[in-house]
């Protein structure tokens, strides 16, 4: 029975918490660089704080959402984000005066497919494990296995043509990890990094500026002034930030130090500004969703919510890690947002629906613990 007005009160106040120190560090980033160049200092903090409310908006309107309407978009969202993705390759936005075939332009906004395809690869899986589990033999076909994976396939196939590197390896490992969650034989899994491995070496080769940033986060110090000059500072300002950090504002690798560092490198603004302490703060946060976020998952009585709950979470924390593992350079530098804190309309809204259907979650029917099952 759905507990009626139930909410997991630690998954809300982690999300919360995380929203507000996106507002914080996102004025902290960028008013002084926007003073320097004349601009007004106040125009990412409004922007932020319109993107938090209406995030959260949506993220109440989907809590509120029954599952059973969830099951029922799973496939229509599915092909709507393959579509999405062709048309942003078609119509790309222009960005100062640059054709991205990231973006796609709506007119007041601008929206990148590659954020929804996140969430829609997860709703796939979900609620096609969810129609065929009790089907004989489901989990061990390997005609299971591939229709599983037709889908996702594409749009990490979409998403790497754009060109955007580092979301498709993301999505690939998204569904690679809600599919090991699964009953699936993690034999045959090993056919999806067989598959895809080879065709991300093959765009890498191509690409020459892809080797380039695998030689910056090998060799931060000796390239520091040339491919490594991002990844240097970014590792400078966690040695600025010390224990306790410089506080809040008053932190100078954004004055042209770190380019982008209000949304790709957002973490080591952390790091020097709130020093260790902050860093590991937000660490932590991070850690307790995907506690509560399993947790709740795998209690779950339907398995489509299983799927998804568990989705969700890898979702919401290996982004926040592969972000995280840029900043620190422990991954070759690439455009990962850390969720709820980044700025960036998109990636706030999509993740704050995910949490909103996460919070949902932990109010539907739970199994007996005497015949609960790992998804």
């Amino acid at each position: 029975m759905i507990r009626n007005f139930y909410f997991d009160k630690v998954l809300v106040i982690c999300f919360l918490i995380l929203i507000i120190l996106g507002i914080v560090f996102v004025f902290s980033a960028t008013s002084v660089p926007s003073l320097i160049n004349n601009k007004d200092p106040y125009y990412y903090l409004r922007r932020e704080i319109l993107w938090s409310a209406v995030s959260i908006f949506f993220m109440f309107v989907l809590y509120l959402t029954p599952i059973d309407f969830l099951k029922k978009i799973a496939y229509p969202l599915a092909v709507l984000t393959v579509i999405l993705l062709v048309v942003v390759l078609i119509f790309p936005a222009h960005v100062s005066g640059t054709s991205v075939k990231r973006w796609l332009d709506l007119g007041i906004v601008r929206f990148q497919p590659s954020e929804l395809a996140k969430l829609s690869a997860i709703f796939f899986l979900a609620y096609f494990i969810h129609r065929k589990k009790n089907e004989k033999d489901f989990f061990n076909r390997w005609s299971s296995l591939i229709t599983a994976l037709s889908i996702p396939s594409i749009m990490i196939l979409l998403v790497l043509i754009q060109p955007h590197k580092g979301a498709a390896l993301f999505i690939a490992v998204l569904v690679f990890a809600v599919l090991f969650s699964s009953k699936f034989s993690w034999k045959k899994l090993l056919l999806f990094p067989a598959l895809f491995l080879p065709l991300f070496l093959i765009f890498i080769m191509k690409s020459g500026y892809a080797e380039k940033r695998i030689e910056a986060m090998l060799n931060p110090i000796e390239n520091r002034t040339g491919i490594s000059y991002q990844v240097f500072q970014s590792i400078l300002s966690f040695v600025k930030g010390g224990i306790a950090g410089e506080g809040i504002g008053g932190g100078t690798q954004k004055l042209k130090y770190l380019p982008e560092i209000h949304t790709d490198y957002i973490f080591a603004l952390i790091g020097e500004e709130a020093g260790f302490m902050g860093a590991v703060f937000v660490i932590f946060i991070f850690l307790l969703i995907l506690y509560r976020g399993l947790k709740i998952s795998l209690n779950l009585e339907d398995t489509f919510s299983q799927v998804l709950g568990v989705g969700i979470t890898y979702m919401i924390v290996i982004q926040a890690f592969f972000h995280i593992a840029v900043n620190t350079s422990l991954f070759p530098p690439t455009g990962f947002t850390l969720p709820f804190i980044s700025y960036g309309g998109s990636s706030l809204l999509i993740m704050s629906a995910a949490a909103g259907i996460l919070i949902r979650l932990s109010k539907e029917p739970k199994q007996s613990i005497y015949r609960r099952e790992a998804v």
